[in-house]
């Protein structure tokens, strides 16, 4: 009604010449005041809150016209956004302004907007008496996991920052809520997977600048290593493992000029990958691209594959460097000008002996989420989600973990067993990869309260979930085994005459 009587007072096209006008006055506005803080050399709050404030109204008002539109934004630039961090910082310390300031960040004001525009979503599904698929097993593993969180807030010595990460959690597992339900049909998960390698092009795309001007960003062990737009490395490298892992099933199913532009991603994001110096991430890397080429029985991909392992040992020397320290773990090992081991993995086992004993606290719903980084001296993660599950969410977080990890192999199992043939069967293939790499990962590093990287797991699981609710009508038909020529017949001799 607004928009008629508007209309014939100012014109049929006054709503959108009004928009353009504000939106291009704050641009302005937000350009003029980067440049002053960026000249003056400010802090980095006067850059990162006018843009997020604006940014954030104009995902309420998308989410509001066009939800699915906004999730796909939301997924497609969620990869992007720690790199605006006002505490953005390397150390992996638990310091008191870190946790203070990590509620101020655009990934967390998003992850709040997400949230409450799903609940209108939902609320409007349920207003309109709209149907919904049954919730898959770890659809509801995930969310019990999350309500351990809010739980482990008891006992936390700092509530807020435990709060705060069981809050990140549970947007996780809304996102995973409202994929379930939007991924209908196969242009849907499509989509997805479009907003899902969109999201890689600038993380993937800046890396590949610094490594061509040799400016690491980060550096440990001895080695200069590449984060992209992430807050570390690590988070980075397993990012990266999932989109390799997940493009590499993908390929045989795509269309030709697709399949190209996917491959020249595979490749830049394999580049990337290595020159984040994660190891584990490079061991789950392959043994997921292994799991794709023996689960779908692609002997060419596992002949790429060893050839390229043989290659990389014999011609990257940094490779055999990087896995050098671990042969001195029966040895000894050296300690560092941090005072801490060189051997990452024998420090890694001192720390666990070290975490470990923080659960006598309170075994039953833990310390509180995060709260290991605080509670030791040296201000670190635990590096296993095992024992960060037990310290942090006790034994009802741990029985919860647990849980999900069993619901996590449930849904990969099902998509392997009653997915389609073609596209649909290389994504459950492609999820059964993930799975493997996501749970060899977590035995020796954080993923599980790595929020940035469940948002794109938990699009690749709902995906794969998908798949396996189309019925036989709407399957892609198997494609046909090629029929063998046959020899041309002979023409049959003249009869003779007498």
């Amino acid at each position: 009604m607004i928009n008629g009587i508007a209309t014939r007072w100012l014109g049929p096209y006054w709503l959108t010449r009004l928009i353009y006008f504000a939106g291009a006055a704050v641009v302005l506005a937000i350009s003029a005041e980067s440049g002053y803080v960026l000249a003056t050399g400010g802090s980095k709050l006067l850059l990162v809150i006018p843009i997020s404030v604006v940014v954030g109204l104009a995902m309420v008002a998308i989410g509001l016209v066009n939800f699915q539109l906004f999730v796909y934004i939301v997924i497609a630039v969620r990869s992007s956004l720690d790199i605006a961090r006002p505490d953005l910082g390397n150390n992996g310390a638990a310091g008191i302004g870190t946790a203070g300031a990590s509620g101020l960040d655009p990934a967390g004001a998003l992850a709040v907007v997400f949230m409450l525009a799903s609940l209108f979503w939902f609320m409007s599904r349920r207003m309109g008496k709209a149907t919904s698929p049954p919730p898959s097993a770890h659809r509801i593993a995930l969310f019990t996991f999350a309500v351990t969180g809010y739980l482990s807030v008891i006992a936390s010595a700092r509530p807020f920052v435990s709060l705060l990460e069981a809050v990140r959690v549970s947007a996780v597992a809304v996102m995973l809520a409202v994929l379930e339900i939007m991924l209908k049909d196969r242009a849907a998960i499509k989509k997805l997977l479009i907003a899902i390698y969109v999201s890689g092009l600038l993380p993937v795309g800046l890396t590949l600048f610094y490594i061509v001007l040799h400016k690491p960003q980060f550096s440990s062990g001895g080695f200069g290593r590449y984060e992209g737009t992430f807050s570390q490395p690590n988070p980075f490298a397993i990012y990266l493992t999932m989109l390799i892992v997940m493009g590499v099933a993908l390929l045989p199913h795509l269309k030709p000029r697709i399949r190209v532009l996917m491959v020249v991603f595979v490749v830049a994001s394999v580049v990337c990958l290595y020159h984040t110096y994660t190891r584990s991430a490079w061991v789950a890397a392959v043994i997921g691209v292994v799991a794709v080429a023996v689960i779908g029985r692609r002997k060419v991909l596992g002949a790429v594959l060893f050839a390229s392992l043989v290659v990389g040992l014999l011609a990257v020397p940094t490779i055999s460097q990087r896995f050098a320290d671990l042969a001195s773990v029966a040895g000894g090992s050296t300690v560092n000008a941090n005072g801490n081991t060189s051997n990452s993995l024998e420090w890694r086992f001192s720390y666990w002996a070290t975490v470990l004993p923080l659960a006598d606290k309170n075994p039953i719903t833990g310390i509180g989420l995060k709260m290991s980084s605080f509670e030791t001296d040296q201000a670190k993660e635990p590096h296993n989600d095992f024992l960060r599950a037990y310290v942090e969410t006790g034994i009802v977080g741990t029985l919860a973990y647990l849980a999900l990890l069993l619901s996590m192999m449930i849904v990969a199992r099902q998509g392997l067993r009653h997915s389609g043939p073609g596209f649909d069967r290389s994504v459950a293939v492609g999820f059964a990869g993930c799975v493997i790499a996501f749970v060899l990962i977590s035995v020796v590093s954080n993923v599980i309260t790595e929020v940035i990287v469940l948002w794109y797991y938990v699009a690749f699981a709902a995906a794969a979930y998908a798949v396996t609710r189309f019925p036989a009508s709407e399957r892609e038909p198997e494609p046909l085994p090629k029929a063998k020529s046959l020899p041309a017949a002979r023409p049959a001799a003249a009869p003779s005459q007498a």
